[in-house]
C-alpha cells in the first residue's frame, strides 16, 4: 500500500531534504581535506625566499613533532 497524495510529497520532500543534508556533509568534509592537502604541499620558506622541496629527515631525533608524540606516552 503507497501512501497518496499530500503523504506522499511530504515523504518525497523529507527524502530530498535528507539528501541534500548529506550532499552538504560530504562537500564539507572533501573541501576540508582538500584544503589540508593543499597546506601539506605548500614548501616551508626558506631563507632566500625560495619554496624548499627537501625531503624531512628520517631521523626521529630530529623531528620536533616525534618529541612531542614520544614525550606524551
Amino acid at each position: 500500500m503507497e501512501p497518496e497524495g499530500k503523504h506522499k510529497n511530504s515523504i518525497m520532500k523529507q527524502h530530498i531534504l535528507a539528501m541534500f543534508g548529506l550532499v552538504e556533509i560530504v562537500l564539507r568534509c572533501t573541501l576540508t581535506m582538500n584544503d589540508f592537502q593543499s597546506l601539506m604541499m605548500q614548501p616551508e620558506e626558506s631563507d632566500d625566499g625560495a619554496g624548499s622541496l627537501e625531503a624531512p629527515s628520517s631521523d626521529p631525533e630530529s623531528q620536533s613533532w616525534s618529541k612531542y608524540i614520544l614525550g606524551q606516552l
